[in-house]
């Protein structure tokens, strides 16, 4: 699976937003990355997209008006505190006041040949912490199996073995376990124990409900009639589309 790359860009002034935008899909198509670009002239609009949606990074101008690029990282942080943060401004008096707000980097506008490199510098760590987090370590007898959390829709338990389904319906990889050891793994990932035979990804669901989940690709999985277990399934969902926002 192709990682995505969530990239938003606010600067005020709409030509040099238009050729930032247009610098910066050069340099991701170059390298063959995928992404989705969004672009802001407004700052609180800004704001607002970054607080709703997940943007892994940002390239923000410093000064705007309403707010300026300092005040929307400083509030985007309080939730989001490793936001990567890439400053371009005319203003190369305010790089060492940028350093308070833990940019990846600060890019003079008069010096934009460095765009590429800091974009691709910026791009390959945040690869390597999606890489990181989204694979999770289970041991099965003696083998290690990696799920990959952004892969997987859901588990299937059938006695003693375990099938991992992606949003195709194809079986990834099976092995023998427990699907309540599984879930000490999964829990903290975004993945909910719906059944005795279901775990599946908070990331796929289309819609739940107190007694079934649809998932993405409109397959239906009963959720236990259990009447803790179904406010738990409930309460750690409504958590994760919370947390997912940021």
């Amino acid at each position: 699976m192709n990682m995505l790359f969530n990239i938003a860009i606010c600067d005020d002034e709409l030509s040099f937003l238009e050729y930032l935008y247009q610098h910066v899909e050069d340099c991701l198509s170059k390298y063959n990355y995928t992404y989705e670009i969004v672009d802001f002239l407004d700052s609180n609009e800004f704001i607002q997209y970054c607080r709703r949606n997940i943007a892994d990074i940002v390239l923000v101008d410093i000064d705007m008006p309403k707010k300026d690029g300092f005040q929307a990282i400083k509030e985007l942080q309080e939730k989001q505190p490793d936001l990567a943060v890439i400053f371009v401004s005319a203003h190369e008096e305010l790089a060492y006041q940028s350093f308070k707000y833990n940019p990846f980097q600060f890019v003079s506008k008069a010096d934009l040949d460095r765009l590429e490199e800091v974009l691709l510098y910026t791009v390959r760590k945040i690869e390597q912490r999606k890489t990181q987090k989204d694979i999770v370590h289970i041991m099965s007898g003696n083998s290690m199996i990696d799920i990959n959390v952004k892969e997987v829709m859901y588990l299937q338990s059938d006695k003693n073995y375990v099938t991992a389904f992606d949003r195709h319906e194809c079986a990834l990889f099976k092995f023998r376990g427990m699907l309540k050891n599984i879930y000490t793994k999964l829990s903290e990932h975004g993945f909910l124990f719906i059944h005795k035979r279901y775990i599946v990804n908070c990331r796929f669901i289309k819609l739940l409900t107190r007694g079934k989940v649809v998932m993405s690709n409109d397959r239906e999985l009963t959720i236990s009639r259990n009447s803790e277990t179904r406010s738990q399934v409930q309460a750690l969902y409504g958590k994760f589309m919370r947390e997912e926002r940021w």
